[in-house]
């Protein structure tokens, strides 16, 4: 019996020994967690991640404005006239925001894909009816703007004058037109309202001061009263 005490005691121990040898050390767990690489070899994650950061920041502009390049192309020069264009007859309809004015009607510059236009788009652009007294007036004004002038001068296409002169005589109805130099199509430097019978050798001159207005609704009733008070007065010498 003795024996076989002394034998387990004998087996217990030597497994002890086993277990404790082998158990890891605590300590040597957490050496092994940190990186044994040495300090200068070891990756920077905050400069890292900084850096990436740096390099977007510098280049998502670019890419931006690339990309706002390809979605606005430049206009073409007929696409430039055309907007201008457009910009000062507005400004010369808003000079019609008074009570004196009535816009009758405003020509639309539609064309089809195929280059088909309505015969109504080659009228004056705006069909204006005007109070004059106890009675009203109505007349078309076509809006022309310049960047400048050329040599003093303005020049008209001919086709377009034979066009309105042919116009002015169907209809029975004044045309005038709205020029615009200088500054730019929504302010002006010079706004000059010229009856279509002035003109003369197709183009209008610097010094045709009087047919220079301020832009203002009353300085325009002014203007027409006076031209019509002019023609109304010519009209009744003729029918004499």
């Amino acid at each position: 019996m003795g024996i076989i005490m002394i034998v387990i005691g004998a087996v217990l121990l030597i497994s002890g020994i086993v277990i404790v040898t082998t158990k890891t050390n605590p300590t040597e767990r957490k050496e092994s967690l940190v990186d044994s690489t040495p300090i200068e070899n070891q990756t920077n994650y905050s400069d890292y991640n900084s850096t990436v950061a740096n390099a977007l920041a510098v280049t998502e502009p670019s890419v931006t404005e690339s990309t706002a390049q390809l979605e606005k192309p430049s206009k073409t020069p007929e696409e430039d006239s055309k907007s201008k264009g457009n910009s000062f007859e507005d400004f010369v309809v808003n000079l019609l925001a008074d009570w004196r004015f009535k816009l009758l009607d405003r020509t639309q510059d539609a064309v089809s894909s195929a280059g088909v236009v309505a015969e109504s788009c080659k009228n004056p652009d705006l069909h204006i009816q005007q109070k004059r007294g106890n009675g009203e007036i109505d007349y078309y004004i076509e809006c022309k703007y310049r960047s400048n002038w050329n040599n003093g001068k303005v020049a008209f296409k001919d086709w377009q004058l034979t066009r309105y002169r042919q116009f002015q005589r169907d209809s029975h109805r004044k045309v005038l037109i709205a020029l615009g130099v200088g500054g730019t199509p929504s302010a002006p430097e010079t706004l000059m309202i010229v009856p279509l019978d002035s003109v003369k050798d197709n183009s209008m001159g610097q010094i045709k001061t009087e047919y220079v207005i301020a832009p203002t609704s009353s300085a325009l009733v002014d203007y027409m009263n006076s031209y019509f008070t002019k023609v109304f007065a010519k009209v009744k010498r003729n029918s004499k």
